[in-house]
Formats: structure tokens, sequence, C-alpha cells
């Protein structure tokens, strides 16, 4: 290897370390620019090396008595990939200083000063992802996931699920991403606003009571053990929703009941309707009463008993009914047997699904393509109509046709839990129900006109 030349004189300038490059290159040797100084304050030296590089150098003695040589940068007379030269001589002009002050190993002292800088960095580092996962263990999005998981098996699952990720997670994701404890309810009532002002008032009530269970939880996590532990972890000390209204004006009670015309157009068109899943799913839940598509859409193979034709529901509406829900037994009417064996028949698994997984939202878009049709077609009477308003158009017309108001809460399941249905009426109103349901489908088909029971007068006494 050749060996290096060294050019000593006052201070080297720019152009002669392109000369050096080039005489460098020409003779095959590494060439050292190296700047005057005073004796014990070490050199600034730059080498020219063959291959075509320059490299800011600083060379001093250390205490031990040894010539060792740091690398400072290298040269890049714009400053862009290196430092200028009269940046890396202020930079040479400070290790010199340290060097006189003492400092005589100063490699020694450059890698204690960059291991300790690199252990601070790493600390600094390690502290802020720390703080960044305990953030996100803590953000208002990871308690919705964390409430929504406790829904899991009840009615109320998927729809606080959509609600809160549509409207709360996706429409605010930086809301979402901060602690859950800091929000204030000024935050929160702008989430309850936007839907407010876009004409969904229903849904913010929905939005904000999802909300404030979800805050429940988590506050009462500590101190209740039937609360997952999961949500122990957000340090949840008030509940922002208790401060926001409970925008009761947009519960308003639906009182939708289609007429009988209605009802028997409605059933045509849900005859004539193409094979689908959806459309066996919406004609089951208007066959057997108005049942809830939520609960009807959970039946598996197992919850048909063809022998007996009957179909057992489970109704999880209601408090602490999602740890015991209720058994709803049904008969299957004459009109629903065949629909029922061809669904059992395609079942291969008892635990397969009735109806392959239909979705609520799917019979539901079926419903509106009806109530549409009809629209056009000048059959209705008071309207659109949605899934919701089969269930009561059901137990209108029931009660129109004399069956008692017992025999219809026992065949859509509600009312039923006073003490007297709790503990003391066994009966199965299996008969009464059976009656109650052909005379339902009767009604459907346009086989039974509306019955009008007159009311008894009262005698008055003389």
């Amino acid at each position: 290897m050749a060996t290096a030349t060294d050019k000593r004189g006052g201070k080297f300038t720019a152009r002669e370390i392109e000369g050096a490059t080039l005489e460098a290159k020409s003779i095959g040797k590494d060439i050292w620019l190296t700047d005057a100084g005073s004796r014990g304050e070490g050199r600034f030296t730059c080498r020219c090396t063959r291959a075509g590089g320059r490299i800011f150098m600083y060379r001093y003695v250390s205490h031990a008595g040894k010539r060792d040589v740091l690398r400072i940068a290298s040269y890049d007379p714009k400053g862009v990939d290196g430092l200028t030269l009269e940046e890396a001589r202020r930079k040479a002009g400070e290790w010199a200083r340290l060097y006189q002050a003492g400092a005589t190993e100063l490699r020694e002292h450059f890698v204690d000063k960059a291991a300790a800088a690199a252990a601070t960095k790493a600390g600094e580092r390690q502290a802020r992802e720390a703080a960044e996962r305990k953030a996100q263990r803590g953000s208002l999005a990871a308690l919705i996931d964390a409430y929504v998981a406790t829904l899991e098996g009840r009615a109320s699952h998927y729809d606080a699920e959509n609600l809160l990720r549509h409207h709360v997670k996706e429409a605010f994701p930086k809301l979402s991403a901060r602690s859950a404890a800091s929000i204030k309810a000024q935050e929160l009532r702008d989430v309850l606003a936007r839907l407010i002002d876009d004409g969904k008032g229903r849904t913010a009530g929905k939005v904000r009571a999802y909300l404030r269970a979800a805050y429940s939880l988590a506050m009462r996590a500590g101190l209740d053990p039937t609360v997952p532990e999961a949500l122990t972890t957000f340090e949840v000390e008030h509940n922002p929703l208790e401060r926001l209204p409970s925008l009761a004006q947009f519960n308003r009670a639906l009182d939708r009941a289609l007429t009988l015309p209605e009802l028997e157009c409605f059933w045509r068109r849900v005859e004539c309707a193409p094979a689908s899943m959806a459309r066996d799913a919406l004609a089951s839940a208007v066959l057997l009463g108005g049942q809830r598509p939520t609960q009807l859409l959970r039946l598996t193979s197992t919850d048909i008993d063809l022998s007996v034709g009957t179909v057992t529901l489970l109704d999880f509406k209601g408090r602490n009914r999602h740890a015991n829900p209720r058994r709803h037994l049904l008969p299957i009417p004459d009109a629903l047997l065949s629909l029922m064996t061809r669904l059992h028949q395609l079942c291969e698994k008892p635990d397969d699904l009735l109806f392959g997984g239909t979705r609520k939202e799917t019979v539901g878009g079926l419903v509106t393509e009806i109530c549409a049709a009809m629209k056009d077609a000048g059959e209705l009477e008071r309207g659109p109509f949605q899934l919701r308003d089969l269930r009561r158009s059901a137990e209108t017309h029931m009660a129109a046709l004399g069956v008692g108001k017992d025999v219809r809460a026992q065949l859509q399941s509600h009312g039923l839990g006073g003490v007297q249905d709790r503990h003391y009426d066994r009966h199965d109103y299996m008969p009464e129900k059976r009656a109650a349901l052909a005379l339902w489908a009767k009604r459907l088909s346009g086989g039974l006109s509306p019955k009008v029971v007159p009311l008894k007068r009262r005698s008055v006494p003389a």
C-alpha cells in the first residue's frame, strides 16, 4: 500500500484539497493536508485518498503518548453529503479546546458520551412507546371495543358495534385515539351534534346511550368482579355523557301499522319475490306472528322440531337475559311447514344457521324494495313502512281477529316479566298460539275480513 504524503503549511484551502485529490489519483498515494498549529493542541487534517475520497480528521497524542486520529466527516463543498471546509475546521477547533482542557483520551470520551446519549435516547424512546401503548389501551376506541365485546350474544351487539364504529371511531379518528378518561362532555357533544344536524336524531340518541353505558361499565370495573378485566385499564373516574341531555325528543313511539289492503298487497309481493334466504326469513318472521328478525336469524337446525311441528327462539331482550335467555316456543303453522322442512334439510350440521347467516339489514332491504314497489303501484294508504312495522302490524291485525292480549303476548314474547308469568303461569299456550297463527295466515292471504266485536253496554241502575 502506498504511504501517505504529508503537506504542511498554514491553513490549507479548498483549492488545495481539489489539487491534492487529483494528485493522489495520479500518483496512487494518499495525500494528507494539515493545518499548522501550536504544540499540545492537536492538528486538523484532510486525507485525500487515491480513490478520490476527502476525509476531515483530527489528529492528537493520547495520554499514553500514542498518536490517534478521529474522523470528523467527509468533505462536501456544498455541505450536503458532508461538511464544508469551514464547518469541519470549526468542529476540529471544538475538539482541540476539549483536548487542551484535559480530555486527552478523546476517543474514550466520545465513545462514553455517545453511549450515554444513545442510552438516554433509547430510554426516551421506550418511555414514549410505553406512553403510546398505554394511550392506545386506554383510548376511546379501545373502550368502545371492550364494551362491544361485553355485548356478545345480545341483540344489541351488532347495532352497538356498527353505530359506534361508523359514527365515532371512523367519523372522529383523532378523538377516538385519545385517552377515554381525558375526553370532555363538550367533545362528545360535537359527535352527537353532527348526527342531529344530518337529521339522524334517533341515531344520536342510540350513540349517546351506548357511549354512556361504556363509560359506566369502565367506572365500576375496578369494584365489580362481573365486569371483564379489560375494562379496568381505562382509569375512568367520571362519565362525560351524564352531562349531555338524553335526546328523548327523538325517541318517539312508532305507530305505523299496515292496513288490511296494504297487508294483503305486501304478502302477495313477498310470495312473488325471487327466491332467497332473505325472502324465506321475512316470510318466516311474518307467518310466525311478527317475530323479531334478530332472534329469528339465530335459528339453527337443532331449534326446529319437525316431529311435533315447533320452533324454539331464544329471547335475549330484557335485563340480564343475555346470560339466561328465555326459550320462546312456537308452533309451526301449516303455511310455513314446507318452508321450514326445506330449510332444515339444507342444514348439514346441527349448529348450521337455518337462514345461512342472512343479516337483519338484508331482510330490511327486501322490505324497503317491496315498499317502494307498492308506492309505485299506488298500494300504500298510510305512507312508507319498514321492517320493524311488521311486528306491530301483526299484533294489530291479530287483535282485530279477536286474539286475546295474553295469547298475543305469548306469540310475540313480550310483557311476560311479571310475577304471575315468571312464577305461576305454567301453561304453554300451544293450542291458543296454533289457532291464532292459523287465523293470522288466513288474514295474510285475504281469507278473513276484519272481525268487529261490539262493546257491551253497561247497565245503569235506576
